[in-house]
């Protein structure tokens, strides 16, 4: 089962650029999103584990491990340039530490809680700065903090298809 959009609150798609700031009035062009979610389980094949996935689970339990997969597709007969693509970790669920890496074409970066802030999209490692005691003290974010993925594409070119995931598991 697929989910066009996560209803606008959980799949987030920008484009940059002035050109897009002169055409107020027009359209700005994005690719289609796609969402998936599904179930990753180890199974027993041949005498070896391996990993079976399980398209849009109507239930999971704690400690399940989920795919989150967004299929982009520009469907435009042009380029479209820096286009971000932002996915939320869904509630009740840790990030497991697994994306889709950052490549010749696009980045990965991530977003986490800091003093009750988000912290701007950026690639791992993370550091949040507190105050602690009246002091001012830097840790590095465990990925399991993470709260947002994003990934930035230079580029998509007409009718190109990607598909970008991360993993998370279930509280």
């Amino acid at each position: 089962m697929k989910r066009q959009l996560f209803l606008l609150a959980g799949l987030w798609v920008s484009l940059s650029g002035a050109a897009i700031a002169q055409q107020a009035p027009a359209k700005a062009q994005s690719p289609k999103l796609t969402l998936d979610q599904d179930l990753i389980r180890s199974v027993q094949k041949d005498g070896k584990t391996v990993e079976e996935r399980v398209p849009a689970p109507s239930a999971v339990l704690p400690g399940s491990v989920l795919i989150e997969e967004v299929t982009a597709q520009n469907q435009e007969k042009k380029v479209l340039n820096t286009v971000r693509i932002s996915v939320p970790v869904p509630r009740n669920t840790q990030y497991l530490g697994s994306a889709t890496p950052s490549g010749e074409r696009w980045k990965t970066q991530f977003t986490a809680l800091c003093s009750g802030k988000a912290l701007p999209y950026a690639e791992a490692p993370l550091n949040c700065t507190e105050t602690v005691d009246g002091k001012s003290v830097t840790r590095d974010v465990l990925p399991s903090e993470y709260v947002g993925v994003r990934w930035v594409l230079a580029n998509m070119k007409s009718d190109e298809t990607l598909k970008l995931s991360f993993r998370v598991k279930v509280n």
